[in-house]
C-alpha cells in the first residue's frame, strides 16, 4: 500500500471518529419518526432549536426512520419534525444533559393538524445505546442545595457510589475530594467544557471555576466509554454557562465570623479567630442576538482562623528522670532520656537527637 493511500485511509479513520463517540462536553438526540400506523417514516426533516439562544441544528438520518443530531451543547431545545402528507409536530422543553445520549420517539398524524408535544423534565428520555452508570447534578441542585465553602464538586455525594475523600482537599496539589466506586481521589478525570483539568504528574485537580459559573456536571461512576482514558476511579465533566439572548447575572456574598457563630468544641482557645468572605459577582448576555455571546464570573475567598490541636498536650503528661541518677549514669544525656507515665510502672527509653528532634524513638523498658 503507498504512503498516498495510507495517508486518505488515516483521514477517513479521523473523520469518521466523532461518528461514533460522545464529545465529553455536549450530548446526543437520536430521533425516531413514525407514522399512525407505527411504521417508520425515512423522509422526515428533524430540527433542534436551543430555547435560550435561538441556534438550530438539523438532524441527518439514516434512511431507517432514525435521525441523529450529534454534539448538542447541553441546554433546553425545541425539536421539530416535519414530513410530506404529515402535520408538524413540536417537542418542547426536551433537555439534553452533558454527555447524554437521549431518545425521543415521535408519533406523526396525518396532514390538516399542527401537533404539539410536551416533554417535560419530569419525564425523563429514553438512553438505552449506553452501559455506564451517570448522574448529572443539574442546575437546579447546584443553586439550590445549601453547601459549605461553595465547593460544587460536593453535590456528587448525593449519589450512592461517591464518598468524600479524606485525603487534604487544598493545598498545592489537591484532590477532586471524591471516592468514587472504592477508588482514593487521586484516580478520577476531571473535565471542564471538555478540557483536562488534572496535573498529569500527580493527579491532583487544577483549579477550576466559581460555582456561579457551572451550568451542570456529570458523574460517571463505571462502564465509562474509551473516551475517557486514565481514570481508574470516576469522571466528572463540568460545563459551564454561556451568555444567551437575554442578559441575566447574579452578585452574591458570604460572610462567616466569630462574632456571631458557635465556638468549635475541639477548640484550646475561648474565642478562636475565624472569619470567611466569600463575594463575587457572575453575568452574561449577548453580543450580537442569536450570533455571538459573553459571559463573565469573579469569586474571591478570604479566610482567617486558628488551628489548634489538643493531641499531646503537656507532652503527654510523661515525667522526665534524670539521667544522672537513672542506671548509674551510663547513658550521656545528648543520646538517651527516660520518660515514666505518672500512672505506669513501666520505664521508657528514649533516643534523643539534640538540635533536631525530640523522643523521636522510645522502647520500653523493664
Amino acid at each position: 500500500m503507498t504512503r498516498q493511500k495510507l495517508i486518505s485511509l488515516a483521514v477517513v479513520l479521523l473523520l469518521a471518529v466523532p461518528a461514533f463517540t460522545q464529545s465529553v462536553a455536549t450530548g446526543d438526540l437520536h430521533v425516531t419518526v413514525k407514522d399512525p400506523s407505527g411504521k417508520l417514516v425515512t423522509d422526515a426533516t428533524v430540527a433542534a432549536a436551543e430555547q435560550g439562544k435561538g441556534l438550530a441544528r438539523t438532524g441527518t438520518g439514516n434512511g431507517q426512520g432514525e435521525y441523529r443530531i450529534l454534539a448538542l451543547p447541553p441546554a433546553t431545545y425545541t425539536v421539530t419534525v416535519q414530513a410530506p402528507g404529515f402535520a408538524k409536530v413540536t417537542a418542547e422543553n426536551v433537555i439534553i444533559t452533558v454527555g447524554q445520549a437521549a431518545d425521543l420517539p415521535v408519533s406523526l398524524s396525518l396532514a390538516g393538524t399542527q401537533e404539539v408535544v410536551n416533554v417535560s423534565s419530569e419525564a425523563a428520555l429514553v438512553e438505552t445505546t449506553r452501559s455506564s452508570t451517570t448522574n448529572t447534578i443539574e442546575q437546579r441542585r447546584i443553586d439550590n442545595l445549601p453547601i459549605n465553602g461553595r465547593n460544587y464538586i460536593n453535590f456528587a455525594q448525593t449519589d450512592s457510589q461517591v464518598l468524600r475523600d479524606n485525603a487534604p482537599g487544598i493545598g498545592a496539589a489537591p484532590t477532586s475530594g471524591l471516592n468514587i466506586s472504592g477508588q482514593r481521589g487521586r484516580s478520577n478525570l476531571v473535565n471542564v467544557d471538555g478540557a483536562d483539568a488534572t496535573d498529569n504528574s500527580i493527579n491532583g485537580v487544577r483549579s477550576t471555576v466559581s460555582q456561579e459559573a457551572v451550568q451542570e456536571f456529570q458523574i460517571i461512576t463505571n462502564s465509562y466509554a474509551a473516551e475517557y482514558g486514565r481514570a481508574a476511579g470516576g469522571v466528572v465533566n463540568i460545563i459551564t454557562r454561556s451568555g444567551a439572548n437575554q442578559f441575566h447575572g447574579d452578585v452574591f456574598g458570604y460572610l462567616r465570623n466569630r462574632s456571631f457563630q458557635a465556638v468549635n468544641p475541639f477548640s484550646t482557645v475561648p474565642d478562636p479567630a475565624y472569619t470567611r468572605v466569600q463575594a463575587g459577582a457572575a453575568f452574561g448576555g449577548p453580543i450580537k442576538k442569536d450570533k455571538t455571546y459573553y459571559y463573565f464570573s469573579y469569586e474571591i475567598t478570604r479566610r482567617h482562623e486558628t488551628g489548634f490541636s489538643s493531641i499531646g498536650t503537656n507532652h503527654f503528661d510523661l515525667v522526665p528522670f534524670d539521667t544522672a541518677t537513672i542506671a548509674g549514669g551510663n547513658f550521656p544525656l545528648s543520646l538517651f532520656r527516660y520518660w515514666a507515665p505518672p500512672t505506669s510502672s513501666s520505664m521508657w527509653l528514649c533516643w534523643e537527637l539534640p538540635r533536631v528532634w525530640r523522643s523521636t524513638a522510645c522502647g520500653q523498658r523493664g
